[in-house]
C-alpha cells in the first residue's frame, strides 16, 4: 500500500508533485485551516503533510495519529510547532539548501539598489539632483547569520570588492577568516563599521526583535539595513523611528512582521525604504529545486525514518532516550 501525502493547494511545483505521485498517493486539499487539516489527515489516513504557509499547530499534530512526517516547502519552520512534533515522534523536514543562491543574489540586488538610491520614483531632474549614488567597492557589508546564505553573500560581495564582516556566535573567527571574512565580536563592532547590514537569521525566541533601537543607534547615519530573513527579527517601530530620525539612511525589506502589510503601515510612507513581497528565495530555479528535494526526501523519510533534512532528528532522539 502506498504512503498517503497531503498537500494544500497551491502546493509545490508540478514536477515535485509528479515525482511524489510515482511512489505515493497524493491528496490535493483545499482547506489549510487547523480544523481542515485535522479533518483531511484523519479522513484520508495521511502519513505526510507537505506545507507552504499552513499553521501546523500542536492540536493538529496531537489530533492526527497517522501523521509521521511534516515537510516544509522552504527553510523556515516558524509555521510548524516543532516541539509538539518532536514530542509525538513526527519527523519535520525542510530544505535548507534549496534557495540560498536565490536569496544571496537578492541581497546583492538590495545592496546595489540602496547604493544607487533606486527608491520611489519622483520627477526626473529633481530626483537626479536630490540623490548621490555610490559605488559599493570597498564598502563594508555586515552579515548577521553566517550559514549557507551568509557565506554565499560573502563570496558575492567580495567579488564586488566589498569588505565583509559577519556576526554568528556559532562560527569561529578562524572559520570566517578562511573565507576572507572578519568576525564581528561582539555584534556592536560590526554595526559601527558597516555601510550595509544584512540579516540572514531564522526566527527563534532569541532572534525575535534582535535588531531594535539600541542596534540602530550603533549604526552609521549613512548605513542601510537589509532584511531577507523574517520580519519579526527586526523591531518595525524602532526601524521606522531610526529612518525618520536619520539614525540610518535607508532600508530594503523583503519581509515584514505582518504580510501582506496593512495599507497604513508607517514604513510604506517612507521614501527611503524599498520593498519586495517576500520573494527573495522564490526564483523559478529555487522553487523547482526545493520541490524535487522535498519529493525525494518525503518518500525517503516515510520509507526509512531518516533523511538528510530531518530537522528535528536530535530532538526526537533526545526524547526517546
Amino acid at each position: 500500500m502506498k504512503h498517503r501525502v497531503l498537500m494544500i493547494e497551491p502546493t509545490i511545483q508540478p514536477i515535485g508533485v509528479e515525482m511524489l505521485k510515482e511512489n505515493c498517493d497524493v491528496v490535493l486539499g483545499q482547506d489549510g485551516s487547523e480544523a481542515g487539516l485535522i479533518r483531511q489527515i484523519n479522513e484520508q489516513q495521511i502519513e505526510a503533510l507537505v506545507t507552504r504557509a499552513e499553521q501546523v499547530t500542536r492540536k493538529v499534530i496531537e489530533s492526527c495519529p497517522s501523521l509521521k512526517v511534516i515537510a516544509q516547502y522552504g527553510v523556515g519552520l516558524d509555521n510548524i510547532n516543532v516541539a509538539a512534533a518532536s514530542e509525538n515522534g513526527v519527523m519535520v523536514l525542510n530544505v535548507p539548501d534549496g534557495n540560498f543562491i536565490s536569496v544571496a543574489e537578492h541581497v546583492m540586488l538590495s545592496v546595489l539598489c540602496l547604493s544607487r538610491m533606486v527608491v520611489r520614483a519622483g520627477e526626473w531632474s529633481a530626483y537626479r539632483e536630490a540623490h548621490s549614488p555610490q559605488e559599493i567597492y570597498e564598502k563594508t557589508l555586515l552579515i548577521i547569520g553566517f550559514g549557507r546564505i551568509g557565506r554565499d553573500v560573502a563570496a558575492k560581495a567580495q567579488a564586488f570588492g566589498m569588505k565583509v564582516m559577519a556576526f554568528d556566535p556559532f562560527v569561529t573567527s578562524k572559520q570566517m577568516a578562511a573565507l576572507g571574512v572578519t568576525k564581528a565580536d561582539p555584534l556592536e563592532v560590526g554595526l559601527r563599521e558597516a555601510d550595509y547590514v544584512t540579516i540572514q537569521l531564522h526566527l527563534t525566541p532569541e532572534t525575535r526583535g534582535m535588531i531594535s533601537t539600541e542596534q540602530f543607534r550603533q549604526m552609521k547615519p549613512t548605513a542601510s539595513l537589509i532584511n531577507l530573513s523574517r520580519g519579526p527579527v527586526v523591531d518595525q517601530k524602532a526601524l521606522y523611528q531610526a529612518l525618520v530620525d536619520h539614525e540610518i539612511a535607508s532600508a530594503m525589506l523583503d519581509v515584514l512582521e505582518k504580510e501582506p502589510p496593512e495599507q497604513d503601515e508607517p514604513l510604506l510612507s517612507l521614501p527611503n525604504v524599498i520593498f519586495t513581497p517576500h520573494l527573495g528565495g522564490n526564483t523559478v530555479d529555487a522553487l523547482i529545486r526545493i520541490s524535487k528535494i522535498l519529493a525525494r526526501t518525503v518518500f525517503e523519510a516515510l520509507e526509512t525514518g531518516d533523511s538528510y533534512n530531518f530537522a528535528n532528528k536530535k530532538m526526537i532522539q533526545t526524547k526517546r532516550v
